[in-house]
């Protein structure tokens, strides 16, 4: 029994000899395992595990420190996003500060362009309300005006009716339209003897009316008829009618041929007759005959001018007539210089290409020559004085005297 009871101590120092006899292989600590053990060597020696316990404990610290090391990688990643959100935040800010900035400079521009635009305006808009202004007084007067019009137009129709009471009215009327007539024939036609027939009948209406008020009117168409009668006149008429005589015998004068048939005429004149009591002058025609065939000389002063042909002779004949015609328009148109050209000319071929040995073709020379000394004359007159006296006395009735002129 003594035996059997042992020392405790000795019994553990038993142990502790047994556990110490034995060989432990202990692998490598990582860094990480060192890290880990660290705290726990520093740790005092009562709290030391046995190699027992830190077998059994390996596993869990290897595990704990893979989340720890996963941790502080998440950790980094976030302190990465945060100070690049933070400098992606800082950029944003002051990209929006300088737009900031331009904006405000952009709306000072603005404000100082409004207000020189604004200042710019400002005589525009007074030089606007001047001319509104002027526009609305000058559409007032536009409009008194139109209504004075109307008011005159009311009551000269008023007057008109009035006048149109009296009897004598139309013989007004009618010494007015004659009058208008007249100065239409001087105007477009140039006929200041048609003219002075109107004026007299005019005079005549105004007569036969018996009215000592109207010896104005019976004065101006006085003067207005010794006006015309004093305008020298030219007969055109006689003129075109010479001028168609001229045209109708155009085709009958007899051209300007050389003396073709002057041996013809000739040999006709030595025939020698069938009569024996010719004998003398038979004789005289056979000498003549044959002193004649040795020499001829004959003397012209002229140029010989060459035979025509038929179409030439066509061609010259219408070019004549149409120098005629010119001259006869320029006759109704009262154009001096273009009829003294074309009867020239016409004068100038008639004597160059035909016969003026014939009296046709001197007839027809002298009537161009007569045609040559014609003079139109221009007439300038075309209203008469006597017109504004009837059209006031149509108008109104009566004749309106003449304003005194003021002093």
């Amino acid at each position: 029994m003594e035996h059997n009871k042992q020392d405790p101590n000795q019994q553990a120092h038993s142990d502790n000899d047994v556990i110490e006899s034995t060989p432990v292989i202990e692998a490598t600590p990582t860094k990480d395992e060192q890290k880990l053990s660290e705290p726990e060597s520093a740790m005092p020696s009562s709290t030391v595990e046995s190699p027992a316990e830190k077998s059994t404990a390996d596993p869990e610290t290897k595990r704990r420190s893979k989340s720890s090391w996963w941790v502080r990688f998440s950790i980094l990643i976030c302190l990465i996003i945060a100070i690049g959100g933070i400098g992606l935040s800082y950029l944003l800010w002051m990209e929006l500060q300088e737009q900031k900035q331009q904006l405000q400079t952009q709306n000072q521009q603005t404000s100082v362009i409004g207000s020189q635009v604004t200042q710019a305006l400002v005589e525009p808009n007074k030089r606007i309300a001047v001319l509104e202004a002027q526009q609305q007084q000058n559409s007032q007067a536009y409009q008194q005006q139109a209504q004075l019009v109307k008011s005159q137009q009311q009551l000269q129709q008023r007057v008109a009716t009035l006048a149109q009471r009296n009897p004598n009215n139309w013989m007004a009327s009618e010494a007015e339209y004659l009058v208008r007539m007249a100065a239409r024939k001087l105007a477009l036609e140039n006929d200041p003897k048609t003219a002075a027939s109107l004026l007299k009948s005019a005079d005549e209406r105004i007569e036969a009316m018996k009215d000592p008020t109207l010896l104005p009117i019976r004065r101006a168409l006085a003067n207005d008829l010794a006006t015309t009668n004093a305008i020298k006149t030219t007969d055109v008429a006689g003129s075109i009618y010479t001028i168609d005589g001229i045209l109708n015998q155009l085709d009958t004068l007899p051209l300007n041929r050389a003396k073709a048939q002057a041996a013809e005429d000739l040999a006709e004149q030595n025939a020698i007759s069938d009569s024996v009591d010719d004998w003398q002058s038979n004789l005289a025609k056979t000498w003549h005959s044959v002193t004649d065939g040795f020499i001829t000389i004959r003397k012209r002063t002229t140029d010989l001018e060459p035979l025509l042909a038929p179409d030439q002779q066509w061609y010259l004949v219408e070019n004549i007539r149409n120098k005629l015609l010119q001259a006869q328009l320029a006759l109704y148109q009262h154009d001096q210089v273009n009829y003294r050209q074309s009867v020239g000319f016409a004068r100038t071929w008639i004597q160059q290409y035909f016969d003026l040995d014939e009296e046709k073709t001197q007839e027809a020379l002298r009537a161009l020559d007569a045609l040559m000394t014609v003079t139109i004359e221009e007439i300038n007159q075309q209203n008469f004085d006597s017109t504004r006296l009837l059209q006031q006395l149509i108008t109104y009735g009566e004749l309106v005297p003449a304003e005194e002129p003021q002093s």
